[in-house]
This record gives structure tokens, sequence and C-alpha cells, in this order.
């Protein structure tokens, strides 16, 4: 069995080596995964948190984004079905969201940003996925199997994953934001002297990605200054300035997110306190929400 997992590692990772007494040691602790029913929660996690997924190519260093897509049959809602007082007469089970990974067949990916990825992804011989959580970075081996209509969008088709590693995660934690927060920020800048109003993606210690309409990113550039007012709750909660550091897109199931990365200046040790706990506030409201989801579907759920 180790030799089959040994092929499929240097198939997806060809650039890790492992020696027999590493190979055995991160399989015994479950750092390595080929088992269908092992990776499904880690499947579940990114379907119902809508987890941006890092997609490499061919150990291409050119990085794409995704997300995965649900598959509810036509027809049918995601609502449980009620329950009778005779098992016989029960009515039939409906469609849960991500049901259609119990097959343990395949998965399905929205179209890749940049839009060039989608047309590489179909001829690559090796398809990895990369998302992170609270503590580790995964990775998942796939490979494409074809492009299908799901609500008349074409959507990717791939293998359910073959194998699955888990990795120290390099990046400095994101704390995703709920939307139930009521987290508000305020931009002024040259460019939007009398100032604009958007929801934060995710914020780290040291920065945020904040979603933005298409026409205000077109007007923003990389090393632009923006002064941020951060409000939880209509509470101010800090003032701060910050560079723009990236201008993104990626697939949503509604459509494209626009998002500008911003880089926080930390000028004192109070400011960086508060941000601290302002990290913390939005990681224990997207906790809340996990477990909510977690305990509609019965699953775990990783941060």
């Amino acid at each position: 069995m180790n030799d089959d997992i040994e092929k499929l590692l240097h198939h997806y990772f060809p650039a890790s080596t492992y020696s027999k007494n590493d190979l055995a040691e991160n399989i015994e602790k479950a750092k390595i995964l080929t088992q269908e029913e092992d990776i499904l929660p880690f499947l579940l996690t990114a379907l119902l948190d809508e987890k941006i997924l890092e997609v490499e190519l061919d150990q291409s260093p050119d990085l794409y984004f995704s997300r995965l897509q649900d598959n509810i049959p036509q027809n049918q809602t995601t609502a449980s079905p009620p329950i009778t007082e005779d098992p016989k007469k029960q009515a039939p089970q409906e469609y849960m969201p991500g049901d259609y990974l119990l097959d343990f067949d395949h998965i399905l990916a929205l179209p890749l940003e940049p839009g060039l990825g989608s047309l590489r992804l179909r001829q690559s011989a090796t398809i990895v996925l990369r998302m992170f959580t609270k503590d580790f970075g995964v990775e998942l081996g796939t490979r494409f199997q074809d492009v299908v209509k799901v609500n008349d969008l074409p959507i990717l088709q791939l293998a359910y994953p073959s194998i699955l590693r888990i990795q120290p995660n390099a990046r400095e934690f994101r704390a995703k934001v709920s939307e139930r927060q009521e987290f508000i920020v305020e931009i002024e800048g040259e460019k939007h002297p009398d100032g604009l109003t958007t929801t934060p993606i995710d914020i780290s210690r040291k920065g945020m990605a904040l979603a933005i309409e298409k026409n205000i990113q077109k007007q923003l550039k990389v090393d632009d200054e923006l002064f941020l007012k951060l409000y939880i709750e209509d509470e101010l909660r800090a003032r701060l300035v910050g560079t723009v550091r990236h201008l993104s897109r990626v697939r949503k199931r509604s459509g494209i997110e626009y998002s500008c990365g911003v880089e926080f200046k930390l000028t004192s040790k109070t400011i960086t306190s508060v941000m601290e706990s302002i990290v913390a506030a939005t990681q224990r409201a997207h906790l809340k929400e996990l477990a909510e989801i977690a305990a509609s579907r019965g699953i775990d759920i990783m941060p």
C-alpha cells in the first residue's frame, strides 16, 4: 500500500521526497490520506465554507483560483424533509449540501480565474488544489474529467482526489469575515476623497482583503495608500493606513468577486493589539457560523 502512496506522491508532488520512515510516520499521523472517506471532511469543508482554492497545474508556478460547486438536483431544495411518526411513511430524504461527494466519484469546481486557467486545466496531467485552514494547508491531487452543465453554467468536473496531504501553514492566518458580523470598512484615498464603504472578505493582523466593485478596482493600483476606518456592529474599532498589495478576481457561485488586498501600516503596539483583537473577534464569529453548519450537516468542519 505504501508503494502506491509513494507513486501518487511522486506524481502530484515530485519536488517532495520522503524516506520510508517519513512516509510511514506521515501516514500514521494522518498527514497523508488516500481513503475516500478520510478525504471527504476536507472537501465538505471547502464546499460548505466556500473556501478559495489555489489551483496548481502541472507543477507550474502560475496559480489560478476557484471554489467547489454543489450539484443540487433540479426541482429540489436543500431543506430538511418533514418527519412523520410512521418510519414506513417517512418522506423521501431531500438533497443535503455536498451529498454528491458521498459517491466518491468526482468533485465540481467553478471556472478558474484568471480565465486562461480553465483551458490549461483541460490539458494538464496533474492538478493540485490547495486550501488553508487556521492551523495547516491542505493539498489534494486530482485530474480533469469533463466540463458539465450545472444550472446551465459550465462547471469543471474533476476526479475525486486520490491523495491529500497536510502541510504546515506558511502564511499568516486570515480569519474569514462572517456576513453576520456587520463588519464595515470606510475607505478614503486620493482617488476617493469622499470615501466609499465596503465589506472585508478576510482579515489578518497585518492586512485584509476587501470586496470591491469592478469599476472601483479599475481605479486602484498596487502601492496606492488608503485611509481605513473599521466598524463592527456600528462601533468604530480602528483607524489606520493601508497599502494596496494586490487586485484580484475569483469566481463565486453567484458571479465574479473582485477584491483588493491591503497591507496595514502598524505604527504602534496599540494599533497592533487592536488589530489582533479584531482578528480574534472575527474568528469567533466565523467559528460560530461553522459550528451551526456542522451541526446541521452532522460533520466536522475545519476553520
